[in-house]
């Protein structure tokens, strides 16, 4: 729902049009961290429809494309929406670090920059289905159809899990996070001699400060338990499972707060504030 909403409000709703390119990758990243919500929903309804007997259902589940279809959606949101939220770090450092530079995403490569993103993702999880990797039964690993890598016994397509969602999707992190932190020094360096943008400094950090913190508890606790099994370390199943059911699609469920309901609460506080001021205006004439 609050994916849906976010992306009727950035198509059909809002008409701003100075941030061409923030509003392409965040319609984007609705539609990125919607397909999150519909592998949730392929999940919750096998969990209904195998409630009781799944003991017995199990490698049917597993191996049925419906089962693969999940595991495919989860990965490609998961991956695109690590790589938009780099785009819109990117986006807002190039138009607040930079203000009088070129080098800014317009509308047209903003979707550019944006297809570019979709391929890659789609790349990253359709090679575990190609006939070449086709032994791997990636996606079948587990009930879950994802098979996060922080199990200890080894299994095919192991290394290939670990390097997507642990080495890649770490070092989108550090780079969110570095470029995140440059913002901030930006806009802080801008403020010192303007003791009117202290408020908006704060806002600012606030809202920097929650994309970072979202961001790590989402990847740091799959990184950690993922380098702990590498080492040996057990981890039960029950801690995967809640693993994807609850930690991985947090950013997902979180997104259309920090990037569109801020916002829409924002413009309307700017809209109530502009309106106040004429307001006395007209009382002063």
């Amino acid at each position: 729902m609050g994916n849906t909403g976010s992306f009727v409000y950035r198509v059909f709703i809002s008409k701003k049009t100075s941030n061409l390119g923030f509003d392409v990758f965040v319609t984007n990243l609705s539609i990125a961290d919607f397909v999150m919500g519909v592998y949730l929903v392929i999940i919750g309804i096998a969990d209904r429809v195998y409630l009781g007997n799944y003991l017995w259902n199990d490698l049917i589940w597993r191996n049925s494309c419906v089962c693969k279809l999940a595991g495919f959606l989860c990965l490609l949101s998961s991956e695109v929406s690590a790589f938009i939220i780099l785009l819109v770090t990117l986006d807002r450092l190039l138009v607040i670090a930079f203000p009088f530079s070129i080098l800014h995403f317009c509308k047209q490569s903003a979707w550019i920059a944006s297809g570019i993103v979709w391929s890659v993702g789609v790349l990253i999880a359709v090679i575990p289905l190609l006939p070449s990797t086709s032994d791997w039964n990636f996606y079948s690993q587990n009930g879950i159809c994802i098979p996060i890598p922080i199990i200890r016994n080894y299994f095919s397509g192991k290394d290939y899990a670990f390097g997507v969602m642990i080495v890649l999707n770490g070092f989108l992190f550090l780079l969110i996070t570095v470029g995140q932190v440059f913002i901030f020094w930006s806009v802080r360096v801008n403020s010192m001699t303007d003791t009117s943008k202290k408020t908006k400094d704060l806002t600012i950090a606030r809202r920097l400060m929650t994309v970072v913190v979202s961001d790590f508890c989402c990847k740091f606790p799959v990184a950690l338990l993922g380098l702990l099994a590498a080492r040996g370390t057990p981890v039960s199943s029950e801690v995967i499972v809640a693993l994807v059911i609850f930690v991985v699609p947090l950013n997902s469920a979180l997104n259309p707060f920090l990037y569109t309901y801020n916002v829409m609460k924002e413009r309307r506080r700017k809209a109530r504030e502009e309106k106040m001021r004429k307001y006395f205006m007209s009382l002063t004439k």
